[in-house]
């Protein structure tokens, strides 16, 4: 942590201050705090109040509670806090003020605006291999490989009346990988990136105030997968799409997603043959430690039906994950053999990630 003393003054001592970082003394109190903290930029919040970053970082400065703190996690609270916007990592303490790690409240503004990653989509390790009908590499099924996927949303804009149309914004991130571990070298055989932006209108508290598309999908987005290659190597789409949940139970959820394909004259022109334009996902809990998910969707050419079962078991509460069970039978596992039917059965870890702390 930077020495607290080359903050008692940002004024006063702003010779002493570029003394010692080598600075000219011209240069303006927030650009000096910038350096020191390793970050050239701005503050947004108060600019018409200069002296409301020096006080807060003075006082925040003097609470012991702080000295793990690094003075840019310092200066970022001291902006949040300007913007009344406090992260939730943050909590701050009704008898001292000051302080930024006495949990005894969360700020009420944190209802507003979650300002962190979430899990997006499942997120997983597990083991096995990829057999496919023509026995063709990358996934002939000799040798066994590493599935994993990750996926993380942002979202973009705070639940206020300002951002009416634009709080349910996000921008998600997801991406499947295939490790060879039979290779000595390890070599990746595939990787698929599905970055997009959509609309999710089920996580909003005024659903009731959007147009009738918020009414009648809970999330509509666009949706770029490829699998990051070229030339007769490259497997690539993009798809406009409509997403509805249905909590049928308690324990029972069905979900359904439609989309249209575009720029497929350009890539892949018979994708939808294979992959089609609808998907439908069920997630049944029978009991407290089990959940059973299947997904199915079937291409243009009605032959072409490919489906996945998992199954996800809660492990004792000392392991830090869950018990995965997968198998997928069909088309489009892995881009750059959708057009080959393929069967894989594997096992390992399914991880419920969270980033905000909940």
């Amino acid at each position: 942590m930077l020495n607290s003393r080359l903050f008692l003054s940002f004024r006063d001592k702003q010779t002493a201050i570029a003394g010692s970082l080598k600075l000219p003394q011209t240069l303006p109190t927030v650009l000096i705090l910038a350096a020191a903290a390793g970050i050239f930029s701005i503050p947004l919040a108060r600019a018409a109040q200069p002296g409301a970053m020096d006080s807060c970082l003075l006082n925040l400065l003097h609470q012991p509670q702080n000295n793990n703190l690094t003075a840019l996690e310092i200066k970022q609270a001291c902006q949040a806090q300007l913007l009344d916007i406090q992260p939730a990592a943050l909590t701050v303490s009704e008898a001292d003020p000051g302080s930024l790690q006495q949990p005894n409240r969360v700020r009420p503004e944190l209802a507003r605006f979650n300002a962190f990653f979430e899990p997006y989509k499942d997120t997983y390790f597990i083991a096995g291999r990829m057999n496919g009908d023509d026995g063709y590499q990358p996934f002939s099924g000799d040798t066994a490989d590493i599935k994993f996927a990750l996926g993380l949303k942002f979202r973009l804009f705070p639940d206020l009346p300002v951002f009416d149309s634009l709080a349910p914004l996000y921008f998600g991130y997801s991406q499947k990988s295939w490790w060879d571990i039979a290779e000595s070298s390890g070599p990746f055989r595939e990787h698929n990136y599905n970055p997009e932006v959509f609309w999710d209108y089920s996580k909003t508290s005024n659903r009731n105030g959007f147009n009738f598309v918020g009414q009648l999908v809970d999330q509509i987005g666009f949706e770029h997968q490829s699998n990051g290659l070229d030339g007769s190597e490259s497997r690539s789409w993009d798809r406009l799409y409509l997403q509805r949940d249905f909590q049928v139970t308690d324990r029972f959820n069905l979900e359904v997603k439609a989309w249209k394909d575009v720029n497929s004259e350009n890539f892949n022109k018979d994708i939808t043959d294979y992959l089609g334009n609808l998907k439908l996902s069920a997630s049944y809990q029978p009991n407290e430690r089990l959940v059973v998910n299947f997904k199915a969707q079937q291409g243009w050419e009605t032959s072409k039906l490919s489906y996945q079962l998992d199954f996800v078991y809660r492990l004792p509460e000392w392991v830090n994950s869950q018990f995965m069970l997968s198998y997928y039978e069909g088309y489009g596992e892995a881009l750059i053999s959708y057009n080959q039917k393929t069967s894989s059965l594997r096992a390992g870890l399914f991880f419920p990630i969270s980033f905000n702390g909940n």
